[in-house]
């Protein structure tokens, strides 16, 4: 008896306008509040990764020199550790998530300088490959993400097609 006197005293457009505010809220605690945690953790390496910048730049404004001078003060690694840096490429790539699919491998050589240049396509989750590209630069001092290009199917997909070419610099063997 109850729930005909409230349906009386509502109406129609009160239970539409209930039904509508439990719509709102399933939508905000399965779609926007997961999101927001995300948008906090992205929000708090971007600090990270300022406070870092502000460091080498007041590093370089103390008296160190030039970027290149900093280049030049860090020797590039020799040419014999470019197989154990694959192998830590593919170990990342085991830990981060990230399929890899048919690499290519090109040495380049400038002046006393050699490169070697790393070309894959993988497969992995936005995430994932942010992930991977911090830590596949903190090989080497000397590495470098040269090409980056991503693509989806569909905008739902969670799982990303992307071109990468990283490249590492060696000191050419004596």
């Amino acid at each position: 008896m109850m729930r005909p006197a409230v349906l009386e005293k509502v109406g129609q457009p009160g239970v539409v306008g209930v039904g509508l505010l439990l719509l709102c809220l399933f939508f905000y605690f399965g779609s926007f509040a997961p999101v927001q945690s995300e948008l906090a953790n992205l929000a708090g390496e971007k600090a990270q990764l300022l406070a870092t910048a502000a460091k080498a730049a007041a590093a370089l404004r103390e008296g160190l020199g030039s970027a290149q001078d900093l280049r030049r003060n860090k020797p590039p690694q020799p040419l014999v550790d470019a197989p154990e840096l694959l192998k830590q490429l593919n170990a990342l790539a085991d830990r981060h998530g990230v399929v890899i699919g048919r690499t290519s491998y090109r040495l380049t050589r400038r002046d006393a300088l050699r490169r070697l240049e790393v070309s894959m396509p993988l497969k992995v989750s936005y995430p994932s490959l942010r992930g991977y590209l911090r830590d596949a630069l903190t090989l080497s001092a000397s590495a470098a993400l040269d090409e980056l290009s991503l693509q989806r199917a569909n905008a739902g997909d969670t799982v990303l097609e992307a071109q990468v070419r990283l490249s590492y610099g060696f000191a050419a063997a004596p």
